[in-house]
Formats: C-alpha cells, structure tokens, sequence
C-alpha cells in the first residue's frame, strides 16, 4: 500500500495562500454579491451621475469592492501570525501521515500527535500553483506543499480524491462546480 508523509512549516505566505483558498472555496456567495454590486454600482454612477463627482465617488468605490477581494482573507492570516509572534509561540509546523484510511497529524512544535482525520470527514479539497489543500471544515485546513510531493504529485492527487471521492478544484468557478458535480455522479453506485 501506498503512503505519503509530509512536513509543513508555515510562514506568513503560507498562512496568506492557505486563507485564500479557504475564501476561494467557501464563500463563493460573498464573491459573487461584491460582483453584483461592484456592477450595479458602475450602472447607476453612468446612468445617473453624469460625471458629477459622487459618480466617480460610486466608480471608485465599485472598483476597491472588486479588487479587494482578499482583503478580510489576509487581515486574518496576518491576525493569526501577529497573535503568535507577539505570544512568543512559532507558527504551525506540522507533519501529515498519510495512511490506508485517515491523515494522521504531528505538531512539529510540540511533538504531539493530534487527531487524526478520516478521508471521509473530508470537507473540501483545493489546489493553487505551489501546494493542494484538504479542509477539515469551511474554517480549517491543512496546506500540502507540491515540492514536498515531488515526482508524486499525482499519485498523490489521485489518491486522495479516490479515498474523499472530492476532486481537487483551483476556484470554485461555475465551470469547475458542473465538473465537481459530474465527478460526484460519475462515483454514485449505480441504482436498480
């Protein structure tokens, strides 16, 4: 049987990138209502304002609304990592285990071991360019770095969703949402 061992040691760009994916995943509705209104917003400032300055007022706040999309995601990884170094305490490090049917997990810092995550209490799995991420909850996950991987990034890929049955996705964009249902159907047992 095949199984994969990890080390993770997060720093503040860790931190920033595991929060972006979180964001990315899981609050697709807060995304999509910053759109809307970043839209509407323009509309009415074209439509009704003429070029008056309250016009470019709206226009300009429109545009903060969709470029700062991240911006509560790195508010709280900078939170998180400021309230750590201020207590003296290191950022996580840990060690994943990855075994026939749970993700066992070592505190690096402390030595201990924590508990382990079944396959199936897997919440949502996500990739970016440098790691993959499989999240215990829309609140918390772990960050898997692809050069730790190597050569077995795929095996790796393939693996997990085999024992998840998710599907890595990068964004939850809506042509990768009729892809994770697909996948979702293709794996149903077939019903008499």
């Amino acid at each position: 049987m095949e199984t994969f061992e990890v080390e993770m040691r997060h720093d503040r760009q860790s931190l920033t990138a595991l929060s972006h994916m979180q964001y990315d995943l899981f609050c697709q509705r807060n995304r999509m209502a910053r759109g809307f209104l970043s839209l509407l917003l323009i509309v009415i400032a074209i439509f009704y304002g003429g070029g008056s300055w309250w016009s470019l007022l709206i226009i300009a706040y429109a545009c903060y609304l969709t470029t700062s999309t991240y911006a509560a995601s790195n508010r709280t990884a900078r939170r998180i990592a400021d309230q750590l170094e201020q207590a003296g305490q290191p950022l996580p490090a840990s060690r994943y285990i990855f075994e026939k049917n749970k993700m066992r997990i070592i505190d690096l810092n402390s030595g201990e071991e924590l508990e382990p995550m079944a396959y199936g209490d897997v919440f949502g799995l996500g990739e970016d360019r440098d790691a993959l991420y499989l999240f215990r909850s829309q609140y918390g996950g772990y960050r898997v770095p692809k050069e730790a991987l190597g050569e077995r990034q795929d095996a790796f890929r393939r693996f997990i969703q085999n024992k998840t049955g998710k599907l890595f996705i990068r964004r939850l964009t809506p042509l990768n949402r009729v892809r994770s249902w697909l996948h979702a159907r293709e794996s149903e047992p077939t019903h008499l």
